[in-house]
């Protein structure tokens, strides 16, 4: 393509020059100077006006290529990462900073194969916890359909919480029950295992 635009580009200082050339021959070969000189000169400024409007339209056509490719990029980038980006396995909607919006972030990154960013969410005491969670990971992810969170109850200062919910598999038409016990540690809501 950058070969296409570089011949396109010097094509107008081509075709000028041929002009030129043909204009400055035909004059110097001639017995009527006058007439021949008026028609070169003639020609050499419809020539000049034709090769700055050729300059002008690839120009225009360079930047409406550039503008078009960056615009063209833009949707491929947004298209992607839509792609990329999974529906939910938490059916209803969660607050930022909510036991239930730990609880939602968990089930995600795990059933998206993050399984680092998922044992972040965990409040567990075992040396491997990350390692068994990812032995989980792929059945996780062929047998959960989703989760509802159906209620959330607060201890008395709010530090623990206890959430109950549905667990639908694949392939079930009844939810199985579910719940979750959490703790605030360190101002973050912490899934206890």
């Amino acid at each position: 393509m950058t070969t296409k635009q570089s011949i396109l580009l010097r094509l107008p200082t081509i075709l000028a020059a041929g002009v030129l050339s043909t204009g400055l021959v035909i004059s110097g070969c001639s017995n009527n100077d006058n007439v021949e000189t008026e028609t070169a000169a003639s020609n050499t400024e419809n020539t000049a006006d034709v090769v700055e409007a050729s300059e002008n339209d690839v120009a225009g056509q360079t930047e409406l290529t550039d503008a078009d490719n960056a615009v063209e990029s833009q949707q491929v980038a947004e298209s992607s990462s839509s792609i990329n980006k999974q529906k939910s396995l938490v059916t209803n909607p969660t607050e930022a900073g909510t036991p239930e919006d730990t609880v939602k972030k968990a089930l995600d990154s795990l059933y998206d194969g993050d399984v680092q960013q998922a044992a972040g969410y965990y409040k567990v005491d075992m040396a491997n916890f990350e390692e068994e969670l990812a032995k989980t990971q792929s059945a996780f992810q062929q047998t959960v359909d989703g989760v509802t969170i159906t209620d959330t109850k607060y201890n008395g200062d709010k530090t623990r919480a206890t959430i109950t919910g549905e667990l639908m598999l694949k392939g079930q038409s009844e939810p199985a029950p579910l719940t979750y016990e959490l703790q605030k540690i360190d101002n973050q809501w912490k899934i206890l295992g």
